[in-house]
């Protein structure tokens, strides 16, 4: 059970560790906002909150939330605003602060409503409900791997005129493949109005997408491995578990074995260093042992996590039709299995939900999320070590704590 409770002023206390504070044993919040410890005088009746076995880390931000439950962000009705708000309650007590609502490939009139209806709900919005949202992230359309995405609402060019009608208020990311723009004057167009190009769902080879991240300035992936042309011999799931890793490993390790030509996107975004490379760590979409070897080949900074969650319709249908459509696992429960597996350190696995997909969004970056800093919003997340789960989220002066 999550229980909201609204504080003007709070201390956490007893807390393993603070993420990014030094020498500090409480964190202290005034009116949302962290603050250096008050003079004594004004601590007495300030109330505490216990976080005993806790680390407080920055609230995680989901970049990929095609629904949950029983909301689609790409297939909205007069209902929905309510499920809009049970939706961002749930990533609350998830430890999500901030969520982009993505909405997939449909026809273009489609898209256009959904954007113009979520942003009609941000106009209207409680900002006390939950998890903010930070954006529109436009997931598709100018695709060339399709997925569970319907191939007959793909465009097949993309062009500064194709892509007008979806530069939109509040769209600040957009996922595509890169190789349907030869000149990149359309993605140039979207980096000109401060929305982030993510490359997804792309069959582009080598060569064209080494082309492409560098001709471009194209340094983000969506979901790491998932509908993105790979090597021959190479698989990121498999019912028996093995990867066969080693032929990617050999391949990054001499660039005598790559072929151009015929090996995939896929292994340009793992060799390229300064690509942030998103990845579903369910253990579906991606396999642990792959999980662990895309860390191992990708520094902090560009190594994070989405979650790809939909709404259960979708997702049942979906698996009724033998396919995977987008994922049933929250945030925090890929964090979890980061833990579970090994992948890295506790507190490196709690930043890749937040600080390095923050450096990237500007959105994020002017809220300081990411990182725990005295005078900006407290957006944190209060991660109890011993149960491997959140306890609690906090944004601004609302927490969310389970129980």
């Amino acid at each position: 059970m999550v229980v909201r409770k609204k504080f003007k002023n709070l201390r956490l206390t007893n807390f393993v560790k603070a993420i990014g504070l030094t020498n500090v044993n409480e964190v202290f919040i005034s009116n949302g906002i962290v603050i250096p410890k008050p003079e004594v005088s004004q601590e007495a009746d300030i109330p505490s909150l216990d976080c005993k076995d806790c680390i407080i880390a920055p609230g995680f931000i989901d970049p990929q939330v095609n629904g949950l439950e029983k909301c689609n962000f790409w297939d909205l009705h007069e209902n929905s605003f309510t499920e809009i708000d049970n939706l961002r309650l749930k990533l609350a007590s998830c430890g999500v602060v901030a969520f982009c609502p993505t909405i997939i490939t449909a026809p273009t009139e489609k898209v256009i409503k959904s954007i113009e209806y979520i942003n009609s709900y941000i106009k209207q919005t409680n900002l006390s409900i939950g998890a903010r949202i930070l954006g529109i992230h436009i997931e598709g359309i100018f695709i060339t791997k399709y997925g569970v995405h319907e191939s007959k609402y793909v465009q097949k060019e993309l062009t500064v005129t194709n892509i007008k009608p979806f530069i939109k208020e509040n769209v600040i990311l957009f996922t595509l493949a890169p190789e349907l723009d030869r000149s990149g004057e359309a993605i140039k167009l979207l980096q000109k109005n401060n929305i982030l190009v993510s490359i997804g769902h792309s069959n582009a080879t080598y060569k064209e997408s080494c082309n492409a991240i560098n001709s471009f300035g194209l340094k983000t992936v969506t979901h790491m491995f998932n509908s993105l042309r790979g090597v021959e011999g190479f698989l990121h799931r498999s019912s028996n578990g093995e990867s066969n890793s080693d032929v990617l490993r050999s391949k990054l390790q001499d660039d005598k074995k790559i072929n151009p030509d015929n090996d995939g996107i896929m292994l340009a975004l793992i060799k390229d260093k300064n690509v942030l490379c998103m990845v579903i760590a369910d253990g579906i979409h991606v396999s642990k042992d792959v999980v662990k070897f895309l860390r191992q080949n990708k520094d902090s900074s560009h190594f994070a996590l989405a979650s790809d969650i939909v709404s259960s319709d979708f997702y049942n249908l979906a698996k009724s039709k033998g396919m995977l459509g987008g994922g049933e696992t929250t945030l925090d429960r890929c964090i979890s299995n980061l833990i579970n597996w090994n992948v890295s350190e506790i507190e490196d696995c709690l930043l890749s939900a937040s600080k390095p997909i923050a450096r990237q969004l500007k959105a994020a970056c002017e809220l300081g999320l990411g990182e725990i800093l005295t005078h900006k919003e407290a957006n944190l997340v209060l991660w109890d070590i011993k149960k491997n789960a959140v306890k609690g989220t906090i944004i601004g002066e609302n927490a969310f704590l389970n129980y």
